[in-house]
Protein backbone atom coordinates (compact mmCIF):
# COMPACT_ATOMS: atom_id res chain seq x y z
CA UNK A 1 0.00 0.00 0.00
CA UNK A 2 1.30 3.43 -0.90
CA UNK A 3 -0.28 6.66 0.32
CA UNK A 4 0.72 9.43 -2.04
CA UNK A 5 0.51 13.15 -2.29
CA UNK A 6 1.02 13.41 -6.06
CA UNK A 7 3.31 16.41 -5.57
CA UNK A 8 5.71 14.27 -3.52
CA UNK A 9 7.02 10.73 -3.33
CA UNK A 10 6.72 10.71 0.48
CA UNK A 11 3.87 9.28 2.50
CA UNK A 12 1.20 11.85 3.22
CA UNK A 13 -0.65 11.59 6.55
CA UNK A 14 -4.26 12.76 6.52
CA UNK A 15 -4.66 13.25 10.29
CA UNK A 16 -4.89 17.04 9.92
CA UNK A 17 -7.70 16.95 7.36
CA UNK A 18 -11.31 17.49 8.42
CA UNK A 19 -14.47 16.61 6.58
CA UNK A 20 -12.57 14.27 4.27
CA UNK A 21 -14.33 12.62 1.32
CA UNK A 22 -12.81 9.18 0.67
CA UNK A 23 -13.54 7.76 -2.79
CA UNK A 24 -13.20 4.04 -3.49
CA UNK A 25 -13.78 2.43 -6.86
CA UNK A 26 -12.95 -1.24 -7.24
CA UNK A 27 -12.53 -1.02 -11.02
CA UNK A 28 -10.37 2.05 -11.85
CA UNK A 29 -9.61 2.78 -15.48
CA UNK A 30 -7.14 4.81 -17.48
CA UNK A 31 -9.49 7.03 -19.51
CA UNK A 32 -8.60 8.00 -23.06
CA UNK A 33 -10.81 10.62 -24.75
CA UNK A 34 -10.66 11.18 -28.52
CA UNK A 35 -12.22 14.25 -30.12
CA UNK A 36 -13.14 13.92 -33.80
CA UNK A 37 -15.29 15.80 -36.28
CA UNK A 38 -17.67 12.97 -37.20
CA UNK A 39 -17.46 9.20 -36.87
CA UNK A 40 -17.87 7.26 -40.11
CA UNK A 41 -18.11 3.55 -39.45
CA UNK A 42 -15.75 1.38 -41.47
CA UNK A 43 -13.33 4.22 -42.19
CA UNK A 44 -10.19 5.58 -40.52
CA UNK A 45 -10.99 8.38 -38.06
CA UNK A 46 -8.90 11.56 -37.85
CA UNK A 47 -8.44 12.50 -34.20
CA UNK A 48 -8.14 16.23 -33.46
CA UNK A 49 -7.33 15.91 -29.74
CA UNK A 50 -6.44 13.17 -27.25
CA UNK A 51 -6.66 13.39 -23.46
CA UNK A 52 -5.36 10.57 -21.25
CA UNK A 53 -5.99 10.63 -17.52
CA UNK A 54 -6.56 8.59 -14.39
CA UNK A 55 -10.25 7.78 -14.47
CA UNK A 56 -13.02 5.51 -13.41
CA UNK A 57 -15.99 6.79 -11.46
CA UNK A 58 -14.21 7.12 -8.10
CA UNK A 59 -11.40 9.25 -9.55
CA UNK A 60 -13.92 11.44 -11.36
CA UNK A 61 -15.86 11.96 -8.12
CA UNK A 62 -12.68 12.83 -6.21
CA UNK A 63 -11.60 15.38 -8.83
CA UNK A 64 -14.96 17.14 -9.06
CA UNK A 65 -15.47 17.15 -5.29
CA UNK A 66 -12.08 18.86 -4.96
CA UNK A 67 -13.08 21.39 -7.63
CA UNK A 68 -16.20 22.11 -5.57
CA UNK A 69 -14.04 22.86 -2.54
CA UNK A 70 -14.07 19.47 -0.82
CA UNK A 71 -11.13 17.60 0.69
CA UNK A 72 -10.73 14.34 -1.18
CA UNK A 73 -8.69 11.15 -1.02
CA UNK A 74 -8.78 8.38 -3.63
CA UNK A 75 -8.22 4.69 -2.88
CA UNK A 76 -7.41 2.56 -5.92
CA UNK A 77 -5.69 -0.73 -6.78
CA UNK A 78 -3.36 -0.33 -9.78
CA UNK A 79 -1.24 -2.67 -11.87
CA UNK A 80 0.47 -3.09 -15.25
CA UNK A 81 1.48 -0.36 -17.74
CA UNK A 82 -1.90 1.38 -17.62
CA UNK A 83 -1.70 1.34 -13.82
CA UNK A 84 1.73 2.98 -13.92
CA UNK A 85 0.43 5.69 -16.25
CA UNK A 86 -2.57 6.12 -13.96
CA UNK A 87 -0.30 6.66 -10.93
CA UNK A 88 1.83 9.16 -12.89
CA UNK A 89 -1.31 11.09 -13.78
CA UNK A 90 -2.40 11.19 -10.13
CA UNK A 91 0.94 12.72 -9.19
CA UNK A 92 0.76 15.26 -12.01
CA UNK A 93 -2.80 16.29 -11.12
CA UNK A 94 -2.04 16.55 -7.37
CA UNK A 95 -4.93 14.25 -6.49
CA UNK A 96 -4.12 12.73 -3.08
CA UNK A 97 -4.39 8.96 -3.25
CA UNK A 98 -3.63 5.67 -1.58
CA UNK A 99 -2.67 3.03 -4.14
CA UNK A 100 -2.70 -0.73 -3.62
CA UNK A 101 -0.43 -2.81 -5.86
CA UNK A 102 -2.15 -5.55 -7.85
CA UNK A 103 -1.00 -8.25 -10.26
CA UNK A 104 -3.88 -7.55 -12.65
CA UNK A 105 -3.52 -4.88 -15.31
CA UNK A 106 -5.57 -1.73 -14.81
CA UNK A 107 -8.24 -1.52 -17.50
CA UNK A 108 -8.71 1.27 -20.02
CA UNK A 109 -11.74 3.09 -21.37
CA UNK A 110 -11.94 4.96 -24.66
CA UNK A 111 -14.49 7.72 -25.23
CA UNK A 112 -15.01 9.23 -28.69
CA UNK A 113 -16.59 12.70 -28.68
CA UNK A 114 -17.82 14.07 -32.01
CA UNK A 115 -18.10 17.78 -32.80
CA UNK A 116 -21.90 17.69 -32.43
CA UNK A 117 -21.59 16.27 -28.91
CA UNK A 118 -22.34 12.65 -29.82
CA UNK A 119 -20.38 10.48 -27.40
CA UNK A 120 -19.43 6.81 -27.78
CA UNK A 121 -17.69 4.95 -24.95
CA UNK A 122 -15.76 1.68 -25.08
CA UNK A 123 -15.42 0.27 -21.55
CA UNK A 124 -13.17 -2.70 -20.85
CA UNK A 125 -14.54 -5.03 -18.16
CA UNK A 126 -11.16 -5.53 -16.51
CA UNK A 127 -9.57 -8.78 -15.32
CA UNK A 128 -10.74 -10.74 -12.31
CA UNK A 129 -9.77 -9.45 -8.86
CA UNK A 130 -7.70 -11.93 -6.82
CA UNK A 131 -8.73 -12.64 -3.24
CA UNK A 132 -5.48 -11.14 -1.94
CA UNK A 133 -6.16 -7.85 -3.72
CA UNK A 134 -9.58 -7.58 -2.10
CA UNK A 135 -8.00 -8.25 1.30
CA UNK A 136 -5.37 -5.55 0.63
CA UNK A 137 -8.02 -3.02 -0.43
CA UNK A 138 -10.08 -3.74 2.69
CA UNK A 139 -7.00 -3.31 4.90
CA UNK A 140 -6.20 0.03 3.24
CA UNK A 141 -9.81 1.18 3.60
CA UNK A 142 -9.92 0.25 7.27
CA UNK A 143 -6.67 2.13 7.92
CA UNK A 144 -8.03 5.28 6.28
CA UNK A 145 -11.35 5.03 8.11
CA UNK A 146 -9.53 4.52 11.41
CA UNK A 147 -7.80 7.89 10.98
CA UNK A 148 -11.00 9.52 12.22
CA UNK A 149 -10.87 12.20 9.51
CA UNK A 150 -13.20 10.65 6.94
CA UNK A 151 -16.68 12.19 6.96
CA UNK A 152 -18.08 10.62 3.77
CA UNK A 153 -17.14 7.41 1.95
CA UNK A 154 -18.10 7.32 -1.73
CA UNK A 155 -18.38 3.88 -3.35
CA UNK A 156 -18.83 4.11 -7.09
CA UNK A 157 -18.35 2.05 -10.21
CA UNK A 158 -18.78 -1.56 -11.14
CA UNK A 159 -17.67 -4.49 -9.00
CA UNK A 160 -14.98 -6.31 -10.99
CA UNK A 161 -15.10 -10.04 -11.71
CA UNK A 162 -13.73 -12.04 -8.79
CA UNK A 163 -14.69 -9.48 -6.14
CA UNK A 164 -17.48 -10.52 -3.76
CA UNK A 165 -20.94 -9.25 -4.70
CA UNK A 166 -21.16 -7.92 -1.16
CA UNK A 167 -17.91 -5.92 -1.51
CA UNK A 168 -19.55 -2.50 -1.29
CA UNK A 169 -21.87 -3.72 1.45
CA UNK A 170 -18.83 -4.71 3.52
CA UNK A 171 -17.36 -1.24 2.97
CA UNK A 172 -20.66 0.41 3.96
CA UNK A 173 -20.74 -1.62 7.17
CA UNK A 174 -17.12 -0.72 7.96
CA UNK A 175 -17.87 2.98 7.46
CA UNK A 176 -21.11 2.89 9.44
CA UNK A 177 -19.34 1.27 12.38
CA UNK A 178 -17.12 4.36 12.52
CA UNK A 179 -19.92 6.91 12.08
CA UNK A 180 -18.98 7.69 8.45
CA UNK A 181 -21.73 8.54 5.95
CA UNK A 182 -21.78 6.56 2.69
CA UNK A 183 -22.80 7.45 -0.87
CA UNK A 184 -23.15 4.46 -3.21
CA UNK A 185 -23.32 4.66 -7.01
CA UNK A 186 -23.76 1.13 -8.35
CA UNK A 187 -26.66 -0.95 -9.67
CA UNK A 188 -28.30 -4.33 -9.26
CA UNK A 189 -27.57 -6.78 -6.43
CA UNK A 190 -24.52 -4.80 -5.15
CA UNK A 191 -26.80 -1.76 -4.70
CA UNK A 192 -29.41 -3.77 -2.81
CA UNK A 193 -26.71 -5.29 -0.61
CA UNK A 194 -25.26 -1.84 0.14
CA UNK A 195 -28.71 -0.56 1.10
CA UNK A 196 -29.25 -3.51 3.40
CA UNK A 197 -25.88 -2.79 5.02
CA UNK A 198 -26.94 0.76 5.88
CA UNK A 199 -25.91 2.99 2.95
CA UNK A 200 -26.77 6.64 3.66
CA UNK A 201 -27.40 7.73 0.05
CA UNK A 202 -27.71 5.75 -3.18
CA UNK A 203 -27.69 7.27 -6.66
CA UNK A 204 -29.00 5.10 -9.49
CA UNK A 205 -29.80 6.54 -12.91
CA UNK A 206 -33.07 5.77 -14.66
CA UNK A 207 -31.74 2.63 -16.39
CA UNK A 208 -30.07 1.33 -13.22
CA UNK A 209 -33.24 1.94 -11.25
CA UNK A 210 -35.28 -0.12 -13.69
CA UNK A 211 -32.66 -2.88 -13.75
CA UNK A 212 -32.66 -3.01 -9.95
CA UNK A 213 -36.35 -2.77 -9.01
CA UNK A 214 -38.17 -3.10 -12.35
CA UNK A 215 -39.53 0.45 -12.34
CA UNK A 216 -38.34 4.00 -12.90
CA UNK A 217 -39.45 7.51 -11.99
CA UNK A 218 -40.99 8.18 -8.59
CA UNK A 219 -42.43 4.64 -8.52
CA UNK A 220 -38.96 3.16 -8.88
CA UNK A 221 -37.44 5.52 -6.31
CA UNK A 222 -40.10 4.66 -3.75
CA UNK A 223 -39.75 0.93 -4.46
CA UNK A 224 -36.00 1.12 -3.86
CA UNK A 225 -36.30 3.21 -0.71
CA UNK A 226 -38.96 0.85 0.68
CA UNK A 227 -36.13 -1.64 1.16
CA UNK A 228 -34.21 0.81 3.37
CA UNK A 229 -36.39 3.60 4.86
CA UNK A 230 -33.34 5.13 6.55
CA UNK A 231 -31.66 5.92 3.22
CA UNK A 232 -31.93 8.76 0.73
CA UNK A 233 -32.44 7.74 -2.90
CA UNK A 234 -31.36 10.23 -5.58
CA UNK A 235 -32.26 9.08 -9.09
CA UNK A 236 -30.90 10.86 -12.15
CA UNK A 237 -32.63 11.04 -15.52
CA UNK A 238 -30.45 13.12 -17.83
CA UNK A 239 -32.08 16.34 -19.00
CA UNK A 240 -35.19 15.53 -16.94
CA UNK A 241 -33.19 16.16 -13.78
CA UNK A 242 -33.31 14.40 -10.42
CA UNK A 243 -35.74 12.73 -8.07
CA UNK A 244 -34.87 12.59 -4.38
CA UNK A 245 -36.76 10.77 -1.65
CA UNK A 246 -35.53 10.44 1.94
CA UNK A 247 -36.59 10.63 5.58
CA UNK A 248 -36.80 14.44 5.39
CA UNK A 249 -38.99 14.67 2.28
CA UNK A 250 -39.17 14.24 -1.48
CA UNK A 251 -38.14 16.64 -4.25
CA UNK A 252 -37.85 16.94 -8.00
CA UNK A 253 -34.93 19.01 -9.33
CA UNK A 254 -34.75 20.15 -12.95
CA UNK A 255 -32.11 22.12 -14.86
CA UNK A 256 -32.86 25.60 -16.08
CA UNK A 257 -32.07 24.77 -19.72
CA UNK A 258 -31.12 21.79 -21.90
CA UNK A 259 -27.40 21.22 -22.38
CA UNK A 260 -25.42 19.59 -25.18
CA UNK A 261 -22.02 18.04 -24.65
CA UNK A 262 -20.28 15.01 -23.16
CA UNK A 263 -22.50 13.34 -20.53
CA UNK A 264 -19.92 10.69 -19.60
CA UNK A 265 -18.95 12.17 -16.22
CA UNK A 266 -22.24 13.87 -15.34
CA UNK A 267 -23.30 11.19 -12.85
CA UNK A 268 -19.91 11.31 -11.15
CA UNK A 269 -20.15 15.10 -10.79
CA UNK A 270 -23.61 14.65 -9.30
CA UNK A 271 -22.24 12.20 -6.71
CA UNK A 272 -19.38 14.61 -5.93
CA UNK A 273 -21.89 17.39 -5.26
CA UNK A 274 -23.87 15.15 -2.91
CA UNK A 275 -20.71 14.20 -1.00
CA UNK A 276 -19.62 17.83 -0.63
CA UNK A 277 -23.13 18.79 0.49
CA UNK A 278 -23.12 16.09 3.18
CA UNK A 279 -19.80 17.37 4.51
CA UNK A 280 -21.05 20.98 4.46
CA UNK A 281 -24.38 20.10 6.11
CA UNK A 282 -26.51 21.49 3.26
CA UNK A 283 -30.25 20.86 3.16
CA UNK A 284 -31.41 18.43 0.48
CA UNK A 285 -32.92 21.18 -1.72
CA UNK A 286 -29.55 22.98 -1.59
CA UNK A 287 -27.70 19.74 -2.31
CA UNK A 288 -29.92 19.01 -5.31
CA UNK A 289 -29.28 22.47 -6.74
CA UNK A 290 -25.54 21.92 -6.46
CA UNK A 291 -25.94 18.46 -8.00
CA UNK A 292 -27.82 19.90 -10.99
CA UNK A 293 -25.14 22.56 -11.40
CA UNK A 294 -22.19 20.19 -11.12
CA UNK A 295 -23.63 17.55 -13.44
CA UNK A 296 -24.55 20.21 -16.01
CA UNK A 297 -21.06 21.71 -15.85
CA UNK A 298 -19.67 18.21 -16.43
CA UNK A 299 -21.77 17.84 -19.60
CA UNK A 300 -20.34 21.11 -20.92
CA UNK A 301 -16.76 20.01 -20.23
CA UNK A 302 -15.13 17.78 -22.89
CA UNK A 303 -13.37 15.52 -20.36
CA UNK A 304 -15.00 13.48 -17.60
CA UNK A 305 -13.89 14.36 -14.09
CA UNK A 306 -13.54 18.08 -14.66
CA UNK A 307 -15.92 21.02 -14.23
CA UNK A 308 -15.75 24.80 -14.09
CA UNK A 309 -17.08 25.69 -10.61
CA UNK A 310 -18.33 29.05 -11.89
CA UNK A 311 -20.44 27.31 -14.53
CA UNK A 312 -21.69 24.88 -11.88
CA UNK A 313 -22.76 27.81 -9.68
CA UNK A 314 -24.61 29.49 -12.56
CA UNK A 315 -26.45 26.29 -13.49
CA UNK A 316 -27.27 25.61 -9.84
CA UNK A 317 -28.83 29.07 -9.47
CA UNK A 318 -31.01 28.44 -12.54
CA UNK A 319 -32.21 25.01 -11.37
CA UNK A 320 -35.71 24.43 -10.02
CA UNK A 321 -36.27 22.28 -6.92
CA UNK A 322 -39.87 21.48 -6.03
CA UNK A 323 -41.27 19.29 -3.23
CA UNK A 324 -43.16 16.16 -4.26
CA UNK A 325 -46.41 15.72 -2.30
Amino acid sequence: MNTENPSSEHLTPIESATGLILCLGLNPALDVTYRIDRMVHGEAQRVSDVVERAGGKAANVARVAAQLGGRTHLLAALGGPAGATYADNLRASRLVATTVATTRHTRRTVTVVESDGTTTAFNEAGPAMPDQEWADVRAALDALLDSGDVRVLVLSGSVPPGAPETAYAECVAAASDRGVLTVVDVAGPPLLAALAAGASVVKPNRHELRATVGAEGIEGVQALRAQAPHAVVVASDGEAGLLCVGPDGAWRATPGRPLRGNPTGAGDALVAAIAVSLVDGRSWPEALRLAIGASGAAVLDPVAGHIDPRVAAELAAAATVEPIP
